[in-house]
C-alpha cells in the first residue's frame, strides 16, 4: 500500500509545532546569522498560527513588512514566495509608516527600540501582527517579543495586544512562550 500523506489543518499544525520545537532546541553556539535564520523561522510559524479578522484585507499574498533595509540580515526576505495560510508571502523591507497598515505582519528590529512606542501607537489596534527582537517588546505593548536566552531564541506573547487588534493566536505557540501577558 503506498504512503498517503495526511492533508489539512492537523498536518500543518503538527509540522508547525515540530518546527517550533526544533528551533527552540538549536544549539547555543550559533552565530548571529544562524540566530537571524531562527528568528525568521519563528516569524513564519507565528503567521501559520495567527488568524486575522474577516474584515482584514485578504489577497493572494500575505504581506510581511520589515523596518530597515535588510530585516534580520536579509533572512526575512528569504520567506518571499513561501506558502502560508493558503497565500504566498510577499516581503517588503524598509517599510515606511504609510505602508504599515497594509501589512499583515510587521517585524521591528532591535535597532528600532527607541521608536517602538511610536510605532505601536501608529498602528493603534490595526490587525497587523507585530513581532520584534527589541528587549521587552511584548511588555511594552507589542504582540510577540523574540529574545535570546541560554543561546536559544525564545519568545513572549502579549495576548491582550493581539486581541485588541482583532487577531487570534492558536494555543500552540502560547504553550511554548516564556511569558503570556493577558
Amino acid at each position: 500500500m503506498p504512503f498517503v500523506r495526511p492533508q489539512g489543518v492537523r498536518c500543518r499544525l503538527a509540522w508547525g509545532v515540530a518546527l517550533a520545537l526544533l528551533l527552540l532546541c538549536m544549539p547555543g553556539h550559533a552565530d548571529t546569522s544562524d540566530m537571524d535564520t531562527v528568528k525568521a523561522g519563528f516569524v513564519l510559524n507565528f503567521i501559520r498560527f495567527a488568524k486575522w479578522p474577516e474584515s482584514a484585507p485578504r489577497g493572494e499574498e500575505l504581506r510581511v513588512c520589515g523596518l530597515g533595509a535588510r530585516a534580520l540580515d536579509g533572512k526575512l526576505a528569504d520567506m518571499r514566495g513561501r506558502p502560508a495560510r493558503d497565500q504566498r508571502i510577499e516581503v517588503l523591507e524598509g517599510a515606511r509608516e504609510a505602508q504599515w497598515r497594509d501589512c499583515q505582519v510587521l517585524f521591528i528590529p532591535a535597532s528600532e527600540s527607541d521608536r517602538v512606542s511610536a510605532i505601536l501607537r501608529a498602528l493603534n489596534s490595526t490587525p497587523v501582527l507585530t513581532v520584534s527582537d527589541a528587549p521587552g517588546f511584548a511588555q511594552a505593548g507589542g504582540m510577540i517579543g523574540l529574545k535570546q536566552r541560554g543561546g536559544r531564541i525564545r519568545f513572549d506573547v502579549n495576548l491582550a495586544a493581539i486581541r485588541r487588534a482583532g487577531l487570534d493566536l492558536s494555543s500552540q505557540p502560547l504553550k511554548l512562550a516564556d511569558e503570556v501577558l493577558q
